[in-house]
C-alpha cells in the first residue's frame, strides 16, 4: 500500500509540473503597405476576451489573463517586447490605432495609419470603387415571407448590382459572396479595409416603403458597439458626405418607384463605423414586392444613378 501511494506520489510530481507551464499559444501576424500597418493576434477566445488592451500613438500593450507563448515572422517593422502576462509593441513613428475584436476564428486586429497623409488624401488614394454589403447571411435569415428570405434576396440584388457597375468600368467589393454568416465586427473590418469611394448596406424593411439610413452622432457611453470597434472617429469625417450620398440615392430610388422615400439618421454601429460615405437602404419586405429580375433591375438602375449623381 505504502509503495503504491509512493509510487502515485511521485507520478504526481513529476507530471504537475508540466501541467503547470502549458501556456496558451499567441499567433502574431502583419501586413504593411506604405502607411499603414495591420496586427493580428490570434488565440483561444476565452483568453483573447479577458485581454486588456491600451494604446497610444506610438505603442500598443496587450496585458493577458495568464501566461502565454508567442509566435510570430522575422523581421517584423515594429519592436515586440514579451513579458509573463503582457505583450508590448513600440513604433518608431507616431500614429492612430484603431482596434477591434473578431471570432471564428477569435483574433484582435490592430490598424495602425501613420500620420503624415491628410485623411482625405488618403481616401481619395486607396479609394477602391462601390462596396456592397448584402444584409444577414448563414443562420440569420432576415426578414423571411413563406420561402423567401431577407438574406438570400439581398445577396442576389448585391450580385446584381456589383454586374451592372462593372459594365459602366466601376471597381467594387462584397462584404459576403455566398450564405455566410459575418458579425457587425468582420463587415466593419472589411469595409474599412477596402476603402471603398462609398459604400451601400442592403436590407429589407418591414413595411411597403423605401427607408434610407445615414449615419448621426451622439454622446456616447464606452459600452455603445461603435465605441466598442474604436473606429467611429473614422465616419465623423464623413457624415455630410453620407447624408448627400443618402439624398442621391433617395431621389433616385423616388423617381424610379414614384413612392415616398423616408430618410432618417441613425446612430447605427455600421455606419458610424465605417470610414467612407456609407448608407443602409431599407427596401421593401418581400411580403409586399416579388423580387423577380425586372424589380430587383429596377432597383439597381436606381440605386446606379444615384450613384452617378453623388459623383457628379
Amino acid at each position: 500500500m505504502k509503495k503504491s501511494f509512493l509510487i502515485l506520489f511521485i507520478l504526481f510530481v513529476a507530471v504537475f509540473p508540466l501541467s503547470a507551464q502549458k501556456k496558451v499559444v499567441v499567433s502574431l501576424k502583419f501586413s504593411s503597405q506604405e502607411n499603414s500597418l495591420r496586427i493580428v493576434l490570434d488565440a483561444e477566445e476565452s483568453f483573447l476576451t479577458r485581454t486588456k488592451v491600451t494604446t497610444s500613438s506610438t505603442q500598443i500593450k496587450a496585458d493577458f489573463p495568464e501566461a502565454y507563448t508567442i509566435t510570430s515572422p522575422q523581421g517584423l517593422p515594429f519592436e515586440l517586447i514579451p513579458a509573463e502576462k503582457s505583450l508590448v509593441m513600440n513604433f518608431k513613428g507616431k500614429g492612430e490605432t484603431k482596434m477591434f475584436k473578431l471570432s471564428s476564428p477569435a483574433r484582435l486586429v490592430f490598424d495602425i495609419q501613420k500620420e503624415g497623409i491628410p485623411a482625405e488624401k488618403q481616401h481619395v488614394v486607396l479609394g477602391r470603387g462601390v462596396g456592397i454589403d448584402a444584409g444577414h447571411g448563414g443562420y440569420d435569415f432576415g426578414i423571411t415571407y413563406g420561402s423567401t428570405s431577407e438574406k438570400d434576396i439581398m445577396l442576389t440584388l448585391a450580385k446584381d448590382l456589383s454586374a451592372s457597375l462593372a459594365k459602366k468600368g466601376k471597381k467594387t467589393f462584397f462584404t459576403r459572396r455566398s450564405d455566410q454568416y459575418l458579425s457587425l465586427g468582420e463587415r466593419i473590418g472589411i469595409i474599412n479595409q477596402k476603402t471603398p469611394d462609398v459604400c451601400i448596406s442592403l436590407h429589407a424593411s418591414t413595411s411597403q416603403g423605401f427607408v434610407l439610413y445615414s449615419p448621426r452622432f451622439e454622446e456616447q457611453t464606452s459600452a455603445e458597439p461603435a465605441d466598442f470597434y474604436s473606429l467611429s472617429v473614422r465616419q465623423r469625417k464623413y457624415v455630410q458626405k453620407s447624408k448627400a450620398f443618402a439624398e442621391s440615392i433617395g431621389k433616385a430610388l423616388k423617381d424610379a418607384f414614384k413612392a415616398d422615400i423616408f430618410q432618417r439618421e441613425m446612430p447605427l454601429p455600421l455606419l458610424n463605423s465605417v470610414a467612407s460615405p456609407c448608407i443602409l437602404v431599407e427596401l421593401p419586405s418581400p411580403k409586399y414586392v416579388h423580387y423577380d429580375q425586372q424589380i430587383r433591375g429596377k432597383v439597381v438602375d436606381a440605386l446606379i444613378n444615384g450613384v452617378t449623381a453623388y459623383e457628379q
